[in-house]
């Protein structure tokens, strides 16, 4: 127990990934993102699953670019480290797990309701919306674009 009240432990299931890109733990999304513990293991497994094939979609070409150049893993991409961990693969987490709890804060009024104020900030709009930017940006890293902002001519 942790001085909250609330369980200290974390889900200890690692999923699979499609070999290129890095297998995601559930541990890991409940340590870095809060997910909070009132979810079943089962709810955010599902989540992470589902955020981790939308990342891959949107990585598809990016995926296959990189393969073609005779990389076998997102980690052999690039040489780039910080703290003893690949940048690529950071960003690819952040933008897997910022996807998976946006999506999971939609998920919260089916869980069991507590004291209004500790609710608020795990149902609400501009958390999710703030989520999915944070993993829009961490996409558009990974896709090469430096800035938040795309225009096309038409």
């Amino acid at each position: 127990m942790s001085f909250t009240g609330k369980s200290d432990s974390y889900l200890a299931v690692t999923l699979e990934n499609n070999g290129f890109f890095p297998d995601l733990s559930l541990g890991d999304l409940q340590k870095l993102y809060r997910i909070p513990a009132e979810y079943q293991q089962e709810k955010v497994e599902h989540h992470l699953r589902l955020a981790m094939l939308d990342t891959n979609d949107d990585l598809a070409e990016q995926q296959a670019s990189w393969q073609a150049e005779g990389h076998a893993t997102l980690a052999a991409v690039s040489d780039e480290s910080l703290g003893g961990k690949k940048v690529l693969v950071e960003h690819y987490q952040r933008a897997v797990f910022c996807r998976a709890t946006a999506n999971l804060f939609g998920e919260f009024a089916t869980v069991t309701r507590r004291e209004i104020g500790e609710n608020q900030a795990k149902e609400s709009d501009g958390t999710a919306q703030m989520y999915r930017a944070q993993a829009d940006r961490a996409l558009r890293y990974l896709l090469g674009k430096a800035t938040t902002i795309t225009v096309e001519l038409i």
